[in-house]
């Protein structure tokens, strides 16, 4: 995924992008909704402040 590509209009949009991938990667565990979006969150916000 292109976190380089995020900006502010779409860091939703790419943080949702990029939970689902953890989640797909890790074998899409049920009820690891917010711990994936909390990774993805951190991991995006870090990409868009450089």
């Amino acid at each position: 995924m292109g976190e380089r590509n995020c900006y502010k209009t779409d860091v939703a949009e790419c943080i949702r992008k990029k939970a689902y991938e953890l989640w797909e990667k890790e074998g899409r565990k049920p009820g690891r909704a917010l711990h994936y979006w909390l990774i993805a969150e951190k991991t995006v916000k870090g990409q868009t402040k450089k």
